[in-house]
């Protein structure tokens, strides 16, 4: 498995400036971008086009932080958002996600609660409290979805969330 935080030269980190991430990302595509490789046996044009498509991955699963989570805890050989997770979601949190539901919860405070969560993930990464972050991973992955749900459910459901950005979790960190 490539190493994403390697490949584009950043330590290991939840919280990535997103300036300095999406400048590791373009001084890396810049080396290896196909095109700088037209001219070169077919042995190097296919190495540097599966290096830039390994930079492309890297690049979307690190500026997006739910996925950044997902990443970093499989780096510790923790699964969670697959059909393979090797952490199942607590009780707490299924009750929890039911009653966004059931209340009807809006799109402003399900984003309240994508910051907090993205937050707390920040915090466990930081002292390394791995089964905590993973349980904060899935809440935010439920989080998202739901905002998703809702957003293709009715647009009515979804004034005054005062964002266009589809993905909250992409904005929030």
């Amino acid at each position: 498995m490539t190493n994403y935080f390697e490949l584009l030269n950043l330590e290991p980190s939840f919280d990535l400036d997103p300036a300095a991430l999406e400048k590791a990302y373009f001084a890396e595509q810049r080396k290896y971008h196909p095109d700088r490789f037209a001219t070169k046996p077919p042995t190097e044009k296919h190495a540097a086009m599966q290096r830039s498509v390994d930079i492309n991955n890297a690049y979307n699963t690190l500026k997006d932080p739910l996925k950044r989570a997902q990443y970093l805890l499989g780096l510790q050989g923790i699964v969670v958002g697959t059909d393979k997770d090797t952490v199942k979601p607590s009780h707490v949190l299924l009750t929890e996600v039911m009653e966004w539901r059931e209340e009807g919860v809006s799109t402003d405070e399900l984003e309240n609660l994508c910051k907090e969560s993205v937050e707390r993930i920040a915090k466990h990464t930081i002292t390394s409290a791995w089964n905590e972050m993973a349980q904060e991973t899935l809440r935010l992955g439920y989080i998202v979805k739901t905002i998703e749900d809702i957003r293709h459910m009715s647009p009515r459901r979804m004034t005054g969330s005062g964002s266009d950005n589809p993905d909250p979790a992409t904005s929030a960190g």
